[in-house]
C-alpha cells in the first residue's frame, strides 16, 4: 500500500499535479497507543525507502518491486480508466515508467507520516501546505473514521471492522471526486470487508429504489413501511423520528 502510495504521488507530479495534497489513510484500530506502533512501523518503510532511492545505494530490488507494482497494477488500471472513463481523467497522460523513477526521489522526501488521534501533537494542516501540496500517511481511528477530510486521498489501507451499517459506511474515506487521478486511487483491505461493503451499497440502493417508490404513491414512512435488506453479521441501528 505503501508503494503504491509512492508511485501514485510521483504520477500526479508527472501530469502536473506537484503542488496538489496527496494523502494516505491507515485505519486500522481506535486504540491510539497501536495507531502510535503501527505510525512507526509505517515511519520506518518510508525511511528506508527514502534512504535507497534518494542516495541511490542497493535500491536495484526497491526498484524492481515498485516496476512490477507500476507494470501489472498501475499501468494496465490507467490504460483501461483512460478508455471506458476519459472524462475521469481529463486527458491526464500515462507517465513512462523512466521519467517516474526520476521523480521517486523528490516525492519519498517529501512524504510525511503522522498520527492523527487525540494525542497527536501536530494535525493536518493542508492550508499550511497550500502552495507546495502535502503528502502525508496519515494513520488513525475515530478522528479519520467521522469529520475529517483527507486532501486528495488516493490510497487507503483499512482494516478496522464493525457490523454497524452506518459505522461501516461512514468510516469508508474512499468516495467522493478524484480530478485527473482516479485511476490512482486504491484501497488495500480484507477479503471479509469487501463483502460487507459491497452489501449495504446494495442495501443502500435497494432503500433509495424504495424512497422513490414511496414517493411516487404519495405515502408516509408510517404508511409505506419501509425496509432494508438484511446480513447474516451486519446489524442496521433502528431508531424514531420525532415530528
Amino acid at each position: 500500500a505503501i508503494y503504491s502510495f509512492v508511485i501514485a504521488c510521483a504520477v500526479r507530479v508527472a501530469r502536473g499535479q506537484a503542488n496538489a495534497h496527496s494523502s494516505m489513510l491507515v485505519h486500522v484500530t481506535r486504540f491510539t497507543a497501536v495507531q502510535d506502533l503501527v505510525m512507526k512501523q509505517v515511519d520506518d518503510v518510508v525511511a528506508f525507502m527514502r534512504r535507497r532511492l534518494v542516495r541511490k545505494i542497493d535500491h536495484e530490488e526497491l526498484l524492481s518491486e515498485l516496476y512490477k507494482l507500476w507494470h501489472d497494477d498501475f499501468l494496465p488500471t490507467s490504460t483501461q480508466i483512460a478508455q471506458e472513463q476519459s472524462d475521469a481523467l481529463e486527458n491526464q497522460r500515462i507517465p513512462g515508467w523512466d521519467e517516474i523513477v526520476g521523480i521517486l526521489p523528490t516525492v519519498i522526501s517529501d512524504i510525511q507520516v503522522k498520527t492523527v488521534n487525540g494525542n497527536a501533537k501536530d494535525a493536518l494542516d493542508y492550508v499550511e501546505h497550500s502552495e507546495k501540496g502535502l503528502k502525508v500517511i496519515a494513520v488513525g481511528g475515530d478522528k479519520l473514521a467521522r469529520g475529517l477530510t483527507l486532501e486528495g486521498l488516493c490510497v487507503s489501507y483499512f482494516v478496522r471492522t464493525t457490523k454497524m451499517y452506518d459505522t461501516l459506511m461512514q468510516m469508508g474515506r474512499w468516495f467522493g471526486y478524484r480530478p485527473g487521478y482516479l485511476d490512482l486511487c486504491r484501497l488495500y483491505t480484507t477479503a471479509e470487508l469487501v463483502e460487507w461493503f459491497g452489501h449495504i451499497a446494495d442495501a443502500s440502493e435497494e432503500l433509495r429504489e424504495e424512497f422513490d417508490q414511496m414517493a411516487a404513491s404519495g405515502a408516509t414512512p408510517w404508511e409505506y413501511g419501509l425496509k432494508v435488506e438484511s446480513h447474516p453479521v451486519l446489524l442496521v441501528k433502528i431508531g424514531r423520528a420525532h415530528v
